[in-house]
């Protein structure tokens, strides 16, 4: 992000399985790997958001058997489902070597789906060939370079396709992760082939064994350590990927990190030490402030919890999460004249959250603003007639005497 109007013009991509003639291990790592350097180019961009759907909709079955690519009416419904403004998805054609059955070439042929205009880009495939074709079939051989080449001119192509220029900045260090490729092999493996978390750590530590400073194997083993709650471990490692890296967003995500993992250690002292260092580097990134401010919440610390999500309003006005927490945390002491005008900035960013018309509603009721308080109760009931919100809105009508003066007893709307 290089601006702090950049969260409002942030687009939302999704990557779906790419289609394959063939099948293999070979092949799924091959696509695990593209995948990962176009996860990191974009978000690398500032202009968009990653999300990832490889695995729930069968990608991994490439290990086993050929997989057709998405029809057109797939990708539009799963498009819509995932309310994104970009589905990108593909179709891998393989050669194989007749004698041994490794790979000799492997051709990728992008498609993105913009789903704000209905059209398709398809960009001109690539070919990679700088395979090892003596090989064994299962286990990918090639040249790791070319390969780093060859994957920064995808993600060239897909830019082109989203119409966002190649940033002047960029070059095929961000995609060369490590120049170790049997650390690299057991990091995409870690990252991306196995959803069990003991093998995921196992395939990471591998990956820093083969590679002691390969900052991505440290950040996802810490991350991992972080989620079992072994946090003495998780700060460990976070210290060194820590020591690996000098990129500000990084640092900002490490000290914000190390922070957290220090609060679980009982050192609240260190906590507030890695978090100043997070607040000092976090311009960027309203979350961190967010997360903070959650975190004092849980310790009951208001001031400071008020402090962090104002920071996050003032600097970043249009992040939605920041807005909904200040005005929250306004309404719980009652600060209807501070949390109402919250809520309403919060619905002008999305407009259909019934949650924030149903609490909008109850805090007019509160400030004795009827009119209003109906408005909203009414739109959270017909937006989620059936869910939580809507209960709550109809708690909220049920408290607004009737105005109908001939007949008391007149059924208000949506009581029955």
């Amino acid at each position: 992000m290089n601006s702090d109007n950049s969260v409002e013009t942030q687009q939302k991509l999704v990557f779906a399985p790419f289609g394959s003639e063939g099948c293999g291990d070979d092949i799924l790592f091959f696509e695990q790997s593209l995948l990962f350097a176009m996860q990191t180019v974009t978000e690398a961009t500032g202009q968009f958001l990653y999300a990832d759907i490889h695995d729930k909709i069968g990608g991994t079955d490439k290990k086993n058997q050929p997989v057709p690519p998405l029809s057109e009416n797939e990708v539009k419904q799963l498009a819509t489902r995932a309310e994104c403004d970009a589905f990108i998805d593909g179709m891998l054609l393989c050669t194989r070597n007749d004698q041994t059955g490794a790979l000799t070439a492997l051709t990728v042929a992008l498609r993105v789906t913009h789903t704000n205009t209905g059209t398709v880009t398809t960009p001109e495939p690539w070919s990679f060939t700088a395979f090892d074709p003596i090989g064994e079939p299962d286990v990918l051989r090639c040249d790791f370079d070319l390969l780093v080449a060859y994957q920064y001119r995808i993600c060239e192509t897909l830019l082109d396709a989203l119409n966002v220029p190649y940033p002047a900045h960029m070059s095929t260090d961000l995609i060369q992760v490590t120049d170790n490729w049997k650390a690299y092999v057991l990091f995409i493996k870690g990252k991306r082939y196995s959803q069990i978390p003991e093998t995921k750590l196992g395939f990471y530590e591998g990956a820093l064994r083969e590679d002691p400073n390969f900052y991505w194997a440290a950040y996802n083993a810490g991350m991992l350590y972080k989620t079992q709650t072994d946090y003495a471990k998780a700060r460990k490692l976070f210290m060194r990927a820590m020591a690996l890296t000098n990129d500000q967003n990084e640092l900002t995500n490490l000290y914000f990190e190390l922070g957290m993992c220090s609060i679980y250690l009982g050192d609240p002292k260190t906590a507030r030490n890695f978090w100043d260092k997070a607040v000092e580097l976090g311009v960027n990134n309203p979350s961190l402030y967010v997360n903070m401010g959650g975190t004092f919440e849980q310790e009951e610390n208001w001031n400071e919890a008020l402090r962090m999500n104002e920071i996050a309003v003032a600097r970043f006005p249009n992040y939605h999460k920041g807005v909904v927490n200040l005005a929250r945390l306004h309404a719980m002491f009652g600060r209807l004249d501070q949390a109402i005008p919250l809520y309403e900035r919060a619905l002008q960013l999305q407009p259909n959250d019934s949650l924030r018309h149903s609490i909008l509603g109850g805090c007019y009721v509160a400030s004795g603003d009827t009119a209003k308080a109906q408005v909203h109760l009414r739109r959270a009931i017909e937006l989620e007639p059936n869910g939580d919100p809507a209960l709550y809105a109809q708690q909220e009508l049920d408290k607004i005497p009737s105005t109908d003066k001939k007949d008391p007893n007149h059924k208000r709307w949506g009581l029955f």
